[in-house]
């Protein structure tokens, strides 16, 4: 089951959130594959971590996110410990891209069973997150949730320079 909150953040909120990621203050990283360890994924993307459960807090800006888990919270989606907060910018390149499809949080390549992901997006475009094989449109400060058991893959856009999306993992 994939969980629809749009509106997630009061609108003030996600305008300062998405005046950040839209930002040339924000560090964003070149990675040669959206899926780690995944030799045939030869697609790519920007991304900027925020939190990582083995390192903790890894960027200045984490403490901008953070409230988000509050935000969550209030919608009675309970944040009991925090795994991972990152965000992924995708590139226009003039033709949909289908990324690979893949669980999130893995243990020797089992997916864990008791972590749960958000995905928030930060526009409105025609890029895309697949979960089981269905299709959920971009659409500005809407946020999928689904449990990590659910395969999914995003779809690079291309009616706007960028996609962002923030993707959260917790227990």
């Amino acid at each position: 089951m994939v969980r629809q909150e749009k509106n997630l953040l009061p609108a003030i909120y996600f305008d300062k959130l998405k005046n950040i990621v839209t930002s040339n203050s924000l560090q964003w990283y070149f990675q040669k594959q959206t899926v780690v360890d995944h030799k045939y994924d030869n697609h790519f993307m920007f991304t900027h971590s925020l939190f990582a459960f083995n390192q903790g807090q890894n960027s200045s800006w984490f403490k901008e996110f953070e409230p988000i888990v509050y935000f969550l919270y209030l919608k009675d989606i309970k944040v009991h410990k925090l795994l991972r907060m990152k965000l992924n910018l995708y590139t226009n390149q003039n033709k949909k891209i289908e990324h690979i499809s893949h669980t999130d949080i893995n243990d020797k390549g089992i997916p864990r069973k008791n972590v749960n992901i958000a995905i928030l997006n930060f526009m409105n475009c025609n890029g895309s997150t697949i979960i089981k094989g269905k299709k959920y449109p971009s659409k500005e400060n809407e946020a999928l949730i689904f449990n990590n058991l659910n395969e999914h893959f995003g779809v690079v856009q291309t009616d706007t320079h960028t996609r962002i999306v923030l993707n959260i993992a917790w227990e």
